[in-house]
C-alpha cells in the first residue's frame, strides 16, 4: 500500500501539456471512427470475423446484469453450436460490456466468413424461440455469478479497483448489478433478443483475398476490401 500510495500522489491532479505544449484534453474530443463495415485481406488460411454495435446508449438506464446473463447464454449456447462445434472455428461468441453498452460477436481461426456473419444475424431470433427452462436459467445465472466471484490474483485485484475507480462504479452499482443477474428471468432473454434484432451491426472482418470474394459474391452490399498483407 505505501507503494500505491506513493505512485497516486505522483499523478497529475490536471491534464497536462504535451511534449509540443498542448492540452492533452483536446485528444478526449476527437470524433469517433464512423461506423462503417472493414474487410482486410491478410495471408492466412483462416478468417477473424467480429460484428458489434452499440447496444445501450451512454446514460441509458437498464437491466444490465439480466442482459449479462443473456449474452453470456448466447455466447456459450447457440454461438459455441453453431460458430465452433459446426462451423469449425477454434474460437467464437459473443460479450457485453456494461459500461460502455457495447456488444460484440468475434470468431478466431475460421474457415467460415459469410456464413458466421450469418450466423451473428440470425442470433437474436435463436435467442428469442429459445424455450430456456428453468433448469438452463439458473445454470445462466450460476455461471454468470461465477464470472463476477472467479479468484483472482493480487494484480488482477488491483487493475480491478482502478477500472472501477476511474469509472465511478460504486458499491452500490455493483450490489444493483449483482441484483439483477440473481433475478434475471425468461422475459429479460427476449427483450435482449429484441433489442439486438433492432441493433445495426458494424462488421470488421481478416481474412484472405480469396475468401472475402466469395464472401462479398453472396452479399448485397460487398465488404470493401483492403489489402494490408
Amino acid at each position: 500500500k505505501p507503494q500505491l500510495d506513493a505512485f497516486v500522489g505522483r499523478m497529475p491532479a490536471a491534464p497536462a501539456a504535451d511534449a509540443h505544449g498542448e492540452d492533452a484534453s483536446k485528444w478526449s474530443r476527437l470524433p469517433l471512427a464512423p461506423r462503417e463495415d472493414e474487410a482486410y485481406a491478410i495471408v492466412s488460411q483462416v478468417n477473424y470475423v467480429a460484428a458489434g454495435c452499440r447496444l445501450f446508449e451512454p446514460g441509458e438506464i437498464a437491466d444490465f446484469g439480466a442482459a449479462s446473463v443473456a449474452s453470456r447464454a448466447l455466447s456459450l449456447g447457440y454461438l459455441w453450436d453453431n460458430v465452433r462445434v459446426a462451423g469449425g472455428a477454434y474460437g467464437g461468441g459473443c460479450a457485453l460490456n456494461p459500461t460502455s453498452g457495447g456488444f460484440a460477436f468475434s470468431s478466431y481461426r475460421d474457415p467460415n466468413l459469410q456464413a458466421t456473419l450469418d450466423i451473428y444475424a440470425a442470433a437474436a431470433d435463436a435467442l428469442s424461440e429459445s424455450d430456456i427452462s428453468a433448469e438452463a436459467l439458473e445454470q445462466a445465472i450460476v455461471g454468470m455469478v461465477g464470472d463476477l466471484d472467479k479468484p483472482l490474483t493480487p494484480d488482477q485485484k488491483g487493475q480491478r479497483a482502478l477500472n472501477w475507480h476511474l469509472t465511478g462504479v460504486t458499491t452500490a452499482m455493483r450490489q444493483e448489478f449483482r441484483d439483477q443477474v440473481l433475478g434475471c428471468s425468461p422475459e429479460a432473454f427476449r427483450a435482449f433478443a429484441e433489442r439486438l434484432r433492432k441493433a445495426k451491426l458494424s462488421v470488421s472482418v481478416f481474412g484472405s483475398e480469396e475468401a472475402l470474394a466469395a464472401a462479398n459474391a453472396k452479399r448485397e452490399t460487398p465488404l470493401p476490401v483492403k489489402k494490408i498483407v
